[in-house]
């Protein structure tokens, strides 16, 4: 059914408590400075990601452990998915795999549904690899004065995996969201760690009060925003095998296209169709699985 001005007036209203809303309320709705700009993508289809047309295989039951981070300090779970015929021992290449906030590691190696699109290519030849998460927090996967989940990720995680056989000479790394944000920080931090960056809908800020006003928690002090903002290091990223894709609706997609704008090849950001969601994410999900691939089998 199309969706009409009127049908339009009646969602938003029902949904966000929006009574009386002209032409100019829409307006408002969309510049987000009145509520119900997801209720309103998703009524003018802003946020209809096509399904991806790639096929799906069964996902094996991950392997979870926790270990004692010293960067973290704490207890950290951590997740493992193999793929369709391999075990823990197996000599694999390794992508990590880095959550967004309020999430942890399990959610991380089932985002996007990347180990159905894994088993699923398979059979196409696609080289295998594990997908490794470990819990970064909430901390927007930078060091703080008392959390480094950073560190923690390349200076314990990495070294946990290959003790358990998996090949950290290949790595690549694929965020959502928050998680997007920490593999470019990370790209940045660890220039030659990496032989693939892939950042789904990165969560990034035009400024330290755009961070606050979204997450008061993100950043401890605009020194430490500046310190990591990756934006302001657009140039660095000159020869890093970075990709970037984010929904046309999503909120963070004006400050992608300032980085994108400022970047050596702004080739390497995608804006297609979609929001800050999984459907999003899913669309995307079969040709980064690919382009990882190719990457570690390189």
């Amino acid at each position: 059914m199309p969706v009409t001005r009127r049908r339009l007036l009646q969602s938003l209203g029902a949904a966000v408590g929006v009574t009386g809303l002209g032409a100019g309320g829409l307006a408002l709705v969309d510049a987000e400075v009145l509520p119900g700009r997801s209720v309103l993508n998703h009524a003018l289809g802003r946020c209809a990601a096509r399904p991806p047309d790639a096929p799906r295989g069964a996902a094996q039951p991950p392997v979870t452990g926790t270990f004692r981070s010293a960067a973290r300090r704490r207890e950290v779970a951590f997740t493992i998915s193999y793929p369709p015929g391999y075990a823990p021992g197996a000599d694999l290449p390794v992508c990590l795999a880095l959550h967004g906030y309020a999430a942890d590691a399990g959610t991380a190696v089932t985002a996007a549904r990347y180990p159905e699109f894994l088993a699923g290519a398979l059979p196409d030849g696609v080289a295998p690899f594990a997908l490794a998460a470990p819990d970064g927090g909430n901390g927007y996967w930078h060091p703080h004065a008392d959390d480094d989940p950073l560190g923690m990720l390349v200076g314990e995680f990495l070294p946990l995996l290959a003790a358990r056989g998996l090949r950290t000479d290949r790595v690549a790394v694929a965020g959502w969201s928050m998680g997007g944000y920490g593999a470019l920080l990370a790209a940045l931090t660890h220039r030659d760690r990496f032989r693939a960056v892939v950042a789904t809908s990165p969560a990034i800020f035009h400024s330290y009060d755009d961070a606050r006003g979204v997450n008061a928690g993100a950043f401890d002090s605009a020194d430490e925003w500046a310190r990591y903002d990756v934006t302001a290091r657009a140039r660095e990223f000159t020869g890093l095998p970075v990709r970037i894709a984010i929904g046309a609706a999503d909120p963070f997609a004006p400050a992608v296209r300032t980085l994108r704008d400022r970047l050596p090849d702004p080739g390497v950001v995608t804006i297609g169709t979609g929001c800050h969601d999984n459907d999003y994410w899913a669309s995307v999900a079969p040709e980064q699985v690919r382009a990882i691939s190719a990457a570690l089998a390189g």
